[in-house]
């Protein structure tokens, strides 16, 4: 099996166990090994660490994530539309990794050391998918000028503070009022959508 597939074998085992774990913290390389049928032994051929593993495994995640994105886009739907299925495939990432992303939130609120260590590791994968989305999100913002959506184009700081306001209501329902507060899932999408909307009319 070449190098990268074998990787790819790894993220996959790595991701199945987080999201069946409630602390990142209790999973062991070893685990990770035997999730993934090889020996112990092999995972460290390729990773010097299972905060590495980790770090990869999410970048990994993500970066599938933001090539779907960016795949799905079509210039032939409207800005609502394409707007609309960029905040499905969020639902559908948190659905699918619900307890890795939430996970890895609420790590991030605690501090936690491992948090700290996969963070840093991440750090440098992270800004370059950082500018990916941001590509990704312009020409989402470039739409909805097209469209009068929104009458001008607006500073970076406006377009991504509302698309990262829109996104954080669906995470927020996702990660606090799931059931609780009688909103369909059509309705959540709506109310984000317009979150973006509002924020930029």
């Amino acid at each position: 099996m070449p190098t990268e597939e074998k990787k790819e074998f790894i993220y996959e085992a790595a991701l199945s166990l987080i999201d069946e774990s409630d602390d990142l913290s209790k999973i062991k390389v070893m685990d990770i090994a035997q999730k993934a049928n090889i020996g112990k032994g092999t995972v460290y051929e390729y990773f010097n660490s299972k905060e590495q593993l980790i770090a990869e495994a999410i970048t990994y995640m993500l970066k599938r994530w933001i090539n779907h994105l960016e795949e799905s886009f079509a210039d032939e739907r409207s800005f609502k539309e394409n707007y609309t299925l960029m905040l499905e495939s969020v639902l559908s990432l948190l659905e699918k990794k619900h307890r890795t992303i939430l996970g890895f939130i609420s790590m991030s609120e605690s501090g936690s050391h491992l948090y700290k260590s996969i963070n840093t590791l991440m750090q440098e994968s992270f800004e370059e998918l950082q500018k990916s989305n941001l590509r990704f999100y312009e020409k989402i913002v470039d739409k909805s000028v097209e469209e009068g959506v929104v009458k001008e184009k607006p500073p970076l700081f406006d377009w991504y503070f509302a698309i990262s306001s829109s996104i954080l209501c669906v995470i927020i329902h996702e990660k606090h009022f799931e059931g609780d507060v009688g909103y369909s899932h059509k309705q959540i999408i709506e109310k984000a959508y317009n979150t973006y909307v509002k924020l930029l009319s």
